[in-house]
């Protein structure tokens, strides 16, 4: 488990596949994000340690939408937690956290063993906006 600031989602989940040395296969569209986060990053607006961060972006598909791997890759002061769960315990989990109050609480992917050639997050879809259309 590890809280996640001040290198993004992808960062910190890299980080542990790296050191699980597995690769996490994302359901972008279950990632929740803060009100606003997507309209920010669709007019361009980042924090200044997002180029830093997506110095870190060849651990994942290099096919996404720049606005898509800016929210990957957000560093926040106050994120969330990713926990890395047994699948067969998962449903479980997000449903006691809910129960608990966390209602922000999802499973956003799965981890898979790692190939070597691939990179440590795919994803299965694109971020998109109430329009429909991608970041």
């Amino acid at each position: 488990m590890t809280d996640v600031t001040g290198f993004g989602l992808a960062g910190h989940l890299g980080e542990m596949l790296k050191a699980s040395r597995a690769k996490a296969e994302l359901d972008l569209a279950a990632i929740p994000l803060y009100p606003g986060a997507r309209d920010l990053t669709a007019a361009g607006i980042s924090s200044t340690l997002l180029p830093e961060n997506l110095a870190f972006e060849g651990i994942i598909r290099s096919d996404l939408s720049e606005a898509t791997r800016a929210l990957l890759f957000d560093p926040q002061t106050a994120g969330g937690l990713l926990a890395g769960i047994p699948q067969s315990r998962a449903d479980e989990c997000v449903t006691a956290l809910r129960a608990a109050g966390y209602t922000g609480a999802t499973a956003i992917g799965a981890v898979r063993e790692a190939r070597e050639a691939e990179p440590a997050i795919v994803t299965k879809n694109e971020l998109v906006f109430k329009d429909g259309g991608r970041p």
